[in-house]
């Protein structure tokens, strides 16, 4: 398979995963209080919130992965992700370096959320939540650049 071909694929995961991601997101935002006690809620809404965090860092995963498949493709150097965010920056994929690296972060957290404060994990939850929205915009961004990038030409890849 061609990079192009690839990243096409990448591209209709991450459909896939924005809407598993959008439908946990809808379901905690429908009960979530950053003030709520965690020992408050019930099993359900606790397996909710894993499924969220999980979902978060899945796509977020997968979109460095797009993002390093568009670098591969272009040719450029993709050794270090801040190469290829720089890249990304310049293709106005993303705006700024620093807001995918903060992402970043709260997606290495979520993934290793051990002992924290109940007001640490649910400061971060509610970070996670109002930071979707972001993954969905690189999202949407990513997905414009190819469709402008490597149109299909009679149906046949690039």
């Amino acid at each position: 398979m061609n990079g192009i071909a690839a990243l096409r694929d990448k591209l209709n995961q991450l459909q896939k995963m924005r809407r598993h991601l959008a439908y946990s997101h809808d379901k905690v935002t429908s009960w979530w209080r950053v003030d709520s006690d965690f020992d408050d809620w019930n099993e359900d809404q606790l397996e909710s919130l894993a499924a969220f965090k999980g979902r978060f860092a899945e796509f977020q995963d997968h979109l460095a992965s797009a993002m390093k498949l568009i670098a591969n493709i272009e040719g450029e150097d993709a050794r270090l992700f801040t190469y290829v965010l720089n890249y990304m920056v310049q293709l106005e994929i993303v705006a700024d370096m620093n807001d995918w690296q903060a992402v970043r972060g709260l997606r290495n957290t979520a993934t290793h959320d051990y002992s924290e404060s109940e007001m640490a994990k649910a400061k971060h939850f509610d970070s996670l939540l109002k930071h979707t929205n972001y993954l969905y915009e690189t999202e949407e961004s990513l997905a414009c650049f190819v469709a402008r990038t490597y149109p299909k030409k009679n149906g046949n890849e690039s």
